[in-house]
């Protein structure tokens, strides 16, 4: 199964630092452990798969393949077209990335370590995702606000609307075999994105942002797959929501060689110095040349 990764620089570069939920600096403290993330993400990954995919825009080339010198097996420059939509759309990056895949793919995003190979029961699965979300509620919230005020709302998320909490998929990864499923799903997310553009524009200050982008990636692929009767392969089956822990890096062996270092956890000073401490120590030419790069402020 081919790996990809994807990098919509607009969010990363120009997100709002007020905006709730923005990717600005991909969410890190500091935008020099975004660069230490990419990099370790790649390197961790290539050790297992020989075909690695980024999708990503120009900008985003001359970062990653040009200055930091990632050798990815092929390099798509089709997130430039993505340059009318509000950067605090950020998930939106990684829904054209899905869009444009023509064989079977696992997107991994580049939060997320592995020490080892995933399993073939994640290769071989029609869909994939990282594990269930069932009980968080900012999502609810968010997602009761959208049904509220959103001029465009698809019927099959307003019956959603009065459960407790709304049920969805953490994408740290996000793939598989059925590729029409994913044109479908694409197509859905582009289409409530665009009837509801305008508001969004005048209004996304008063959301928050990340979990506006859960309901147009997690909670659409996990309604579409439920109405499709598609079964969904988990990393983490077993899990409800995201397992306690999984940012942590020192505690990869209790998760199956893999950490997601999502959200929260990229403050956590435990998390981005662990990051920094793996990439100088296992892949010291990446580091160095980060650093000196930020020295004479070419990053």
């Amino acid at each position: 199964m081919k790996i990809v990764q994807s990098f919509w620089t607009r969010p990363f570069l120009q997100a709002k630092k007020m905006l709730v939920g923005s990717r600005l600096n991909g969410g890190w403290p500091e935008r020099k452990y975004n660069y230490y993330s990419i990099a370790l993400s790649y390197h961790h990954l290539r050790r297992h798969y020989p075909q690695m995919e980024l999708v990503t825009d120009l900008v985003g080339k001359e970062i990653i393949v040009d200055k930091l010198g990632l050798a990815y097996d092929q390099v798509t420059l089709e997130l430039d077209t993505l340059a009318d939509y509000d950067p605090g759309l950020w998930a939106l990056g990684k829904i054209y990335t899905y869009k444009i895949q023509k064989e079977p793919f696992l997107h991994v995003d580049n939060d997320i370590y592995i020490w080892q190979p995933f399993d073939s029961n994640i290769s071989e699965a029609a869909l994939v995702a990282q594990n269930r979300e069932t009980s968080t509620a900012h999502y609810t919230e968010t997602f009761a606000d959208i049904c509220k005020y959103f001029p465009y709302v698809p019927g099959y998320m307003k019956v959603m609307k009065d459960e407790p909490y709304i049920p969805c998929v953490n994408a740290g990864i996000l793939g598989g075999q059925n590729i029409p499923f994913y044109q479908q799903f694409t197509d859905e997310v582009f289409d409530f994105v665009n009837r509801n553009h305008e508001y969004i524009l005048d209004n996304m200050e008063q959301f928050n942002s990340a979990c506006v982008n859960v309901v147009f990636e997690q909670v659409i692929f996990y309604a579409l797959s439920q109405a499709a009767g598609i079964d969904i392969s988990y990393l983490f089956p077993s899990s409800k929501n995201n397992p306690p822990g999984i940012g942590f890096l020192h505690e990869k062996h209790l998760h199956k060689g893999y950490t997601h270092a999502l959200g929260y956890y990229k403050n956590m000073r435990m998390v981005y110095t662990l990051v920094e401490h793996e990439l100088r120590e296992r892949h010291r030419e990446s580091y160095d040349k980060i650093n000196d790069l930020l020295s004479i402020l070419e990053l």
